[in-house]
C-alpha cells in the first residue's frame, strides 16, 4: 500500500494519458473493396490522389483540370450537374477596412434526386481550389473526396426521402468566395435545410465536429446518435463563435441555416504548404471523416423531416467513442450534484476536525498558487519561443512533437511542486523570488508583458496567502473543488456551452472526496484497497478525458498561447490531488518534481532552438517583381528573415537584399534586391472620368491568377461599382483602398466612383502570374529541409497611373 501510496499519482498520470493517446488515434482506413454502404479512404484516396497533385488556386490552369475532372467523376455517378459561375465577394474587414476580394468563381453542384424532391434538401459543402502554394491534398482535396464518396455510398443505398446536393465550391481560400455566390445569389439556395460541411486544417489527427447553427439540439442529437467515433464538444463550438476564423459553413450560417462543421487539425506544417500532398495525408484522418459524416448525412436524407430547431445542448464525445449531449438545465444539475458532493465532504471533514475553516482559505489559495504558477509557466515558454510571425510560426510546427510533451511535461513539475509545498509548509521566498524573475522575464521578447507580470505578482500574493505552513490533504482538496465550482458555476452562466470541461472533471473529483471522507479510516484492509482503486480509477478518467480535450486544444491555439495547455492541468489537479499528497510525504519527491519541471523546460528550449529538415521543412518566398512604371525589376522576399536559399535567389548579380517598403505593393519592408529586367506582358490600365463618375479600368494579360487594383484618391469616393454592380469598397481621402480579383475576366474589370468635387487619384494594377519569367536565370532548387509560401516562384507585374480632374459642374437646363 505504501508503494502505491508513493506512486500512484504518477501511475495515474501515465495510464491517464496513455488512454487519451489511444482516444486521439485515428481509425485504420477501409481498403477500396469495402462494403458498398460504408465509407472507405481507400476509395477516397483516388480522388484525392487526382485532385491533389498540384497547388490549383481559383483562376490557376491547374484548377481547370481539377474541375474537369469533378465534372467527370459526378458524372458518372450519375448526379444531376451543373456548373454555377457567379462573382463571390468578401468585404473588407475591421483588421483590414479598405480591402476587398473578388473572384469569378465556378461552383460545381451535383445532386442526388430525393423522394420528395421539394422537401428541404441536405447540402454537402467542400471547396476545391487551394492556395499558391499547395498542392491542398488535406484543404480540401480531403473534403472534395470525402464527399464524392458519400454521394457513391448514398447511391449504393435506397433513395433519400429528400435531395442531396453536392456543392464543391471554387475561392474558398482567398475568402470564402465561392460560398458567398452561392449563399447570397443563387436561387438553388432556397432549396436547402441543412448544411454538412468537410475541411481541413493540417492533413492528420481525428476529425471534430466543432461548429453548429444556433438552436442546434435535435441536429446534435441527431449527429450524436448516427456518428461512428464521433468528435465533438460544445466549449469548441462556443469558443469558435466568437472567433474571427471562418469556413465556407459561415455563409451558411448567416443565411440562417442549421448545419455540422467537421475538421481535422494535426500536423499544421502541412496546412497551406507544399507538405500537404496526398502521400502526406493521414488516410486514418479522411476515414475518420467520412464515419462521421456518412451516418450524419444519410441519417438526414433518410428522416421524414429535417431536425427542427430546439435548444442548445451541452455535448461531448467520452474519448471518442460516444458523444453525450443534456440541455443546460441538466449542466446545472451536475453543478447541484457537484456542489453537494463537496457540501458533504466539507461538512463530514469539519466536524471530524479532518479539517478546519482556515485551512479551507488557505486551500483555496494554494489551488490558486497552483494555477496562477502553471500559466506563468507556459505563459513565459510562449513568450520565450517567440512566434512573432508566421515563418517562426511554421518552424515551429516543425517542432510540435517536442512542444506539446514539453508543456505538459513542464506543467506536471509545476503543479506537483505547488502541492509539495502546500503538504509540506514552507518555500514562500524561494517561489516568490521565482514568481516575481519568470514575470518580469515575460517582458524579455515582445516588449512589456502585463499579463506576464501579474501572474508574477499574483504567485507572489498567493504564495504568502497559502504557504509557510503544511496544509492537511482536505483542506487543500476542499479549496481546489471550492475554486472549479466556482469557475463552472460562472461558465455555466455566461457560456453554458463551455461548461462540460469543467462540470465533468469537477463531479468526477467532489465523487472521490465524498467517497474517501464516508468511508476513509477504516481498519479493514480490503475496504481500504478497494476506495483507494476507486480514488485511482476517477483519477484516470479524469486525466484521460482531459487529455485529449487538452492535447486538441493545443493543437489548435497552442502555439500562440502555450497557457491554454494549464486549463486542462488545473482541472484534473483536484482528481489528482489525494495522490499528489500521499507523494509529498515522500522525501525524494520534491526532487521527481524538479526533475519533471527541468525536463520540460529542456524539450521546450531544445523545441525553441530547433531547425527544419527534410520532413519538417520551414517556410521560404522569393518571387520576381517587374515593376513596368519605373522600368525595373527586383527580386522579393516578404519573410522576415532570410535563408541561405532565398538569400542566394535575391543576390541575383551579386545584388544585396535590402529591407524596404515598396508602396503600393508593399507597404510594410521586405526583403528586395535588384535583378535583370526581363520582358513581360503589360497589363491595360485605364482611368478617366465621364460625367462625374471615375472610372478605373484594367485588362489582365492571358494567365493571370489575381488581379489587383489600389488606388489612393485625394478625397473621399462614393457610390462604388464593380463591373456596374453597386460594391462596398470604402475610400479614404490619402489611404490606399485595394480590390484583389481572383480569376479576373479576360474583357477586364472596371471599377467606378462618383467624385463631384476636384481632385487627384494614384492608381496601381498588380498582377500575379505563375513561375518566374522567360530569361530568368537559373533559380536553384530548393533544399529538402524548405518549402515556398504565399507566392513564392511567381511573378509579381506592377504598372501605375494618375488622373487629376476638376470639379463636376452641371450643365445648365436649356
Amino acid at each position: 500500500m505504501k508503494t502505491i501510496r508513493l506512486l500512484g499519482v504518477w501511475v495515474c498520470l501515465l495510464l491517464g494519458l496513455a488512454i487519451a493517446n489511444l482516444a486521439l488515434r485515428t481509425p485504420p482506413p477501409l481498403p477500396a473493396n469495402a462494403p458498398a454502404d460504408q465509407f472507405s479512404a481507400g476509395r477516397a484516396m483516388a480522388d484525392v490522389r487526382a485532385i491533389g497533385r498540384k497547388p490549383h488556386p481559383i483562376g490557376s490552369n491547374e484548377i481547370v483540370r481539377v474541375r474537369d475532372h469533378l465534372l467527370s467523376r459526378v458524372n458518372g455517378l450519375g448526379l444531376e450537374v451543373l456548373v454555377r459561375p457567379g462573382e463571390g465577394v468578401r468585404e473588407a474587414a475591421k483588421w483590414s477596412p479598405r480591402s476587398v476580394a473578388v473572384g469569378a468563381v465556378q461552383n460545381i453542384v451535383a445532386t442526388l434526386p430525393g423522394a420528395d424532391r421539394d422537401a428541404p434538401a441536405v447540402l454537402v459543402m467542400s471547396h476545391y481550389d487551394t492556395v499558391h502554394n499547395s498542392p491542398g491534398a488535406a484543404d480540401d482535396s480531403a473534403g472534395v473526396a470525402a464527399a464524392l464518396e458519400i454521394a457513391r455510398a448514398l447511391k449504393a443505398g435506397p433513395t433519400p426521402a429528400r435531395d442531396v446536393i453536392f456543392l464543391f465550391t471554387d475561392g474558398e481560400e482567398p475568402g470564402l468566395l465561392g460560398a458567398e455566390a452561392f449563399f447570397a445569389r443563387d436561387p438553388l439556395r432556397e432549396h436547402v435545410g441543412v448544411v454538412v460541411n468537410m475541411e481541413a486544417r493540417g492533413d492528420a489527427g481525428r476529425a471534430a465536429m466543432f461548429q453548429t447553427g444556433s438552436d442546434s439540439g435535435d441536429l446534435v442529437r441527431l449527429y450524436a446518435g448516427a456518428a461512428h467515433q464521433p468528435t465533438a464538444n460544445s466549449l469548441a463550438a462556443a469558443v469558435y463563435a466568437r472567433m474571427p476564423n471562418d469556413t465556407d459553413f459561415t455563409h451558411a450560417l448567416r443565411k440562417g441555416l442549421p448545419g455540422l462543421n467537421f475538421a481535422f487539425i494535426d500536423d499544421q506544417l502541412a496546412y497551406h504548404t507544399p507538405l500537404a500532398t496526398p502521400e502526406h495525408l493521414n488516410q486514418g484522418s479522411l476515414q475518420n471523416l467520412g464515419d462521421q459524416a456518412l451516418p450524419a448525412v444519410r441519417a438526414l436524407a433518410m428522416g421524414a423531416a429535417l431536425p427542427s430547431k430546439s435548444s442548445d445542448l451541452i455535448y461531448s464525445d467520452v474519448l471518442a467513442r460516444v458523444l453525450v449531449a443534456y440541455p443546460v438545465n441538466v449542466g446545472w444539475a451536475i453543478l447541484a450534484a457537484a456542489g453537494v458532493l463537496i457540501l458533504f465532504t466539507g461538512f463530514r471533514a469539519l466536524r471530524g476536525k479532518a479539517v478546519n475553516f482556515v485551512e479551507i482559505l488557505r486551500g483555496i489559495a494554494g489551488f490558486l498558487l497552483l494555477s496562477a504558477g502553471a500559466i506563468l509557466a507556459l505563459h513565459l515558454a510562449g513568450r520565450l519561443i517567440g512566434i512573432v510571425d508566421q515563418q517562426r510560426y511554421y518552424a515551429m510546427l516543425g517542432q510540435f512533437n517536442l512542444l506539446l510533451p514539453g508543456a505538459g511535461i513542464l506543467l506536471i513539475g509545476v503543479c506537483l511542486t505547488t502541492l509539495i509545498l502546500q503538504a509540506r509548509g514552507g518555500g514562500r521566498i524561494w517561489i516568490s523570488l521565482v514568481g516575481l524573475a519568470a514575470g518580469g522575464a515575460c517582458s524579455l521578447v515582445g516588449g512589456f508583458d502585463p499579463i506576464g507580470l501579474g501572474l508574477g505578482v499574483a504567485v507572489v500574493v498567493l504564495a504568502w496567502l497559502s504557504l509557510g505552513k503544511g496544509v492537511g490533504v482536505f483542506g487543500a482538496w476542499l479549496g481546489a473543488l471550492l475554486v472549479v465550482l466556482g469557475l463552472a458555476v460562472t461558465v455555466q452562466a455566461l457560456l453554458p456551452g463551455g461548461s462540460v470541461m469543467l462540470a465533468w472533471p469537477l463531479l468526477a473529483a467532489s465523487l472521490a472526496a465524498a467517497l474517501v471522507m464516508a468511508v476513509g479510516g477504516t481498519r479493514d484492509r480490503r475496504v481500504a484497497w478497494v476506495l483507494t482503486l476507486a480514488v485511482a480509477l476517477i483519477a484516470i478518467a479524469v486525466v484521460a478525458q482531459l487529455g485529449a480535450w487538452g492535447a486538441w486544444t493545443f493543437a489548435g491555439v497552442g502555439l500562440q498561447e502555450p497557457a491554454v495547455l494549464a486549463a486542462f492541468a488545473i482541472l484534473a489537479a483536484p482528481a489528482l490531488l489525494p495522490l499528489a499528497f500521499d507523494f509529498a510525504a515522500y522525501r525524494w519527491a520534491p526532487v521527481f518534481a524538479g526533475v519533471a519541471v527541468a525536463a520540460g523546460i529542456g524539450l521546450l528550449a531544445y523545441a525553441g532552438l530547433g531547425d527544419g529538415g527534410p520532413a519538417r521543412p520551414q517556410l521560404a518566398e522569393a518571387s520576381h517583381l517587374a515593376d513596368l512604371s519605373t522600368g525595373t525589376a527586383w527580386r522579393v522576399s516578404p519573410q522576415p528573415r532570410l535563408d541561405p536559399w532565398s538569400r542566394v535567389v535575391l543576390s541575383d548579380n551579386d545584388a544585396k537584399p535590402v529591407r524596404q517598403a515598396y508602396p503600393p505593393l508593399y507597404r510594410e519592408p521586405v526583403w528586395m534586391a535588384p535583378t535583370a529586367v526581363l520582358p513581360v506582358e503589360r497589363p491595360v490600365l485605364s482611368i478617366d472620368r465621364a460625367g462625374d463618375r471615375l472610372l478605373v479600368r484594367a485588362v489582365p494579360t492571358a494567365g493571370a491568377e489575381v488581379l489587383t487594383l489600389r488606388l489612393r484618391p485625394s478625397i473621399d469616393l462614393s457610390q462604388p461599382r464593380l463591373n456596374g454592380r453597386p460594391i462596398a469598397l470604402p475610400t479614404q481621402a490619402g489611404e490606399w483602398t485595394s480590390l484583389s480579383y481572383h480569376a479576373p475576366d479576360p474583357n477586364g474589370v472596371t471599377l467606378s466612383f462618383t467624385a463631384r468635387p476636384a481632385g487627384k487619384v494614384d492608381v496601381a494594377v498588380i498582377e500575379i502570374r505563375d513561375g518566374w519569367p522567360r530569361g530568368v536565370s537559373a533559380i536553384p532548387a530548393k533544399p529538402a529541409g524548405l518549402m515556398g509560401s504565399g507566392y513564392s516562384d511567381k511573378t509579381i507585374v506592377l504598372d501605375r497611373g494618375a488622373l487629376s480632374w476638376p470639379a463636376y459642374v452641371e450643365a445648365a437646363p436649356e
